[in-house]
């Protein structure tokens, strides 16, 4: 990709100047402004009660349906089933679309929010501390924005999120720097990606001593983050304690989306309702 220097505007080093001058002028409640502020110094955003209940109560019928239909099925092809379930599931879509969510994603990105790829998760995925930015990256860089929706009250025994508040800020660890050669292959790229990346980002976590902050929302509320930002989940204590919850990646509209680790583009599935 060429060189660019046109970041998000709460990406630019001037963020919390702009703020300051937009609140001034009008432009921004005092609200807005200490939101926007948080996100430039911790990169995510906490909305309250932000989703319906219905809609949450649909979408984990769903996907409870997915699960017993298929529970017998190996674990990685099980995960499988929950990529991208909006195809099926209008409560999903309904979700990842909602309006008062939308519009909070086109005032953090100064730009039409694309929603991307979703995944619903009946289970915490245990997933070592990673960034998104290594799967899903943008040109310019940081036009991305994840959110994950709480759809039932979570619990500490239910392995809940956790993310590392500042984290966005320290340099991003790519594909490049932890030894996976342009134009690889996937074949060749992965076992790479598992055998290096988590330790380089433990790494940077103990570097950096980082305090995870743990997410233990109540149904419908909504965690933003920035494509860098660090973050993971903690191990289950109840082996069947469920954890329902729906993660879905926003765009910047008209940027270039790609994956870093796997050195494709990545499609737009026009998700967004037009005006």
């Amino acid at each position: 990709m060429p060189e660019t220097t046109d970041l998000p505007w709460l990406d630019r080093p001037d963020a919390l100047e702009e703020i300051d001058r937009r609140l001034a002028a009008g432009e921004l409640s005092s609200k807005e402004a200490e939101d926007y502020r948080h996100w430039v110094e911790h990169g995510y955003l906490i909305y309250e009660d932000l989703l319906p209940g219905e809609i949450a109560e649909a979408i984990n019928a769903d996907v409870m349906a997915i699960y017993e239909a298929n529970k017998h099925l190996p674990i990685d092809e099980l995960k499988e089933l929950f990529v991208n379930v909006f195809t099926d599931s209008e409560a999903t879509r309904r979700a990842v679309c909602f309006p008062p969510l939308l519009e909070r994603l086109d005032a953090l990105l100064g730009a039409e929010a694309r929603p991307n790829q979703t995944l619903n998760l009946p289970y915490s995925s245990q997933q070592a501390t990673h960034s998104d930015q290594i799967l899903f990256a943008t040109h310019p860089p940081g036009n991305m924005v994840a959110a994950w929706f709480a759809l039932e009250d979570i619990r500490p025994e239910s392995g809940p999120l956790k993310i590392y508040p500042g984290s966005h800020r320290l340099p991003y660890v790519g594909a490049v720097d932890i030894g996976i050669p342009v134009g690889a292959t996937q074949e060749v790229a992965g076992p790479i990606y598992d055998g290096r990346y988590y330790d380089a980002i433990a790494a940077v976590v103990e570097e950096h001593a980082l305090e995870p902050f743990t997410f233990l929302p109540k149904r419908g509320d909504v965690l933003l983050w920035h494509s860098n930002l660090l973050h993971g989940a903690h191990h289950t204590v109840e082996a069947e304690a469920t954890r329902q919850s729906l993660i879905a990646h926003y765009f910047s509209k008209g940027v270039v989306i790609y994956s870093d680790l796997w050195q494709r583009p990545c499609a737009d599935p026009d998700l967004r309702p037009s005006d």
